[in-house]
């Protein structure tokens, strides 16, 4: 079981290496629609990045590094900044057991799952709730997406991951009615 377990730390560090020192192939991230919902005292926001985790990524994900997503909402009645806040969503493998951990800040949750497609919809998806005031009015909500740098263990080599999107932060906006009707 050891021997299984260096194999797979060996294999993870040479991937990254070849990674790191090799030509890459960056992404186009962008974000779905983004979807708002107003309820009774909360307002739900909702979307998920797209085209974001290609290429170099599955290497990066199974590096055993933990990979942060970093997300920032603002919400805006004209100049008016009304809410300013910041999420992470993160990934980390584990490789002894060959599962993927999840943490989802917008809604706080944490899970488990040895499938990379599962882990993928997880870290890619952005959802919060948060209370609001009817009288704010017509309000701008904005959803940027971004990556930090990461520091990789095995190659002791701190990378900043946004070259993996090219330097582009990707970005979403849409406009609501936080008005009740009378």
């Amino acid at each position: 079981m050891l021997e299984a377990i260096t194999g797979k730390v060996f294999a993870t560090i040479f991937t990254l290496s070849v990674f790191l020192f090799s030509s890459y192939t960056g992404n186009d991230p962008a974000f779905r629609t983004l979807n708002c919902r107003a309820g009774e005292k909360y307002l739900v926001v909702r979307s998920s990045l797209i085209s974001a985790f290609d290429n170099d990524f599955p290497d990066v994900f199974k590096s055993g590094s933990t990979i942060p997503i970093n997300f920032q909402l603002s919400i805006r009645n004209k100049n008016l900044s009304l809410v300013s806040r910041s999420f992470q969503n993160s990934v980390k493998y584990d490789m002894a057991n060959a599962v993927y951990e999840i943490r989802t800040g917008g809604m706080n949750r944490r899970l488990q799952t040895p499938s990379y497609a599962a882990m993928l919809a997880e870290v890619s998806g952005f959802e919060c709730s948060l209370p609001y005031d009817p009288s704010w009015g017509e309000v701008s909500i904005t959803l940027t997406a971004s990556l930090p740098s990461v520091r990789f263990e095995q190659l002791q080599k701190k990378v900043d991951l946004m070259v993996l999107w090219k330097y582009q932060k990707p970005k979403v906006s849409a406009s609501l009615s936080l008005q009740k009707p009378s």
